[in-house]
């Protein structure tokens, strides 16, 4: 081993222990635990390693075979001229002068304006016949009849204002007895002043008049 990187090795002796691993760890297949256990048996330095026997180092260091011992020994020496040619140092920082690659340009893209966005944004709904045909009959939106659900809401209402007092709108004699017999009677002859308010899912509704839908429901 030549002197030149004996005293590149050694240039400072003052090293604590975890500097000493730390610089052991410059070989590769030398870890943490490795550096710890080769600086414990005295083998704290790369020239000392690069000098030492394989069964010797073996011997002293635990886990490490004669073979394991014999590639450490051989990855020293190959770290020690790497050391001397000035590739490395012994903090394992890289010498190499090969300029960085230029990182490559990042692609740039026109954004649109404000304005040709908005347009995109605007949704054109289809009216399909059917829906104009509906628009004409004065429901804008849902079916032209009125539905079960529907249909049960307004008997439930109007069965309460008439539990409050409002005055039946036909012929109580003639028409089944009881609130609700008489507001299902009132709906059958179409004699409510009602709107039924339907909802779509983006939150807009559109109020449609009772007698509008009463003229393509069935309720008998």
């Amino acid at each position: 081993m030549s002197e030149g990187s004996k005293d590149k090795d050694n240039e400072k002796a003052d090293l604590s222990e975890e500097e000493k691993v730390a610089r052991l760890g410059n070989i590769p297949g030398v870890g943490p635990k490795t550096g710890e256990k080769l600086v414990a048996a005295g083998f704290d330095t790369l020239d000392k390693i690069a000098e030492a026997d394989n069964e010797m180092l073996a011997e002293a260091v635990p886990g490490l075979s004669p073979s394991k011992a014999e590639t450490v020994i051989e990855e020293t020496e190959k770290v020690l001229e790497a050391v001397k040619a000035g590739e490395i140092d012994l903090d394992g920082k890289s010498k190499s002068k090969r300029k960085k690659p230029p990182e490559p340009e990042p692609d740039i893209h026109k954004m649109p304006s404000i304005e040709a966005v908005e347009r995109a944004e605007e949704r054109t709904r289809l009216v399909t016949g059917y829906e104009e045909e509906n628009l004409k009959m004065g429901v804008p939106v849902g079916p032209r009849w009125l539905t079960k659900f529907e249909k049960a809401r307004i008997i439930g209402a109007r069965a309460l204002q008439i539990s409050m007092g409002a005055p039946v709108l036909v012929d109580t004699k003639k028409a089944p007895e009881g609130r609700f017999g008489f507001a299902e009677a009132e709906l059958k002859a179409d004699v409510l002043p009602m709107t039924v308010r339907r909802t779509l899912p983006s939150g807009e509704s559109f109020d449609i008049a009772l007698t509008n839908l009463l003229k393509h429901t069935r309720l008998d």
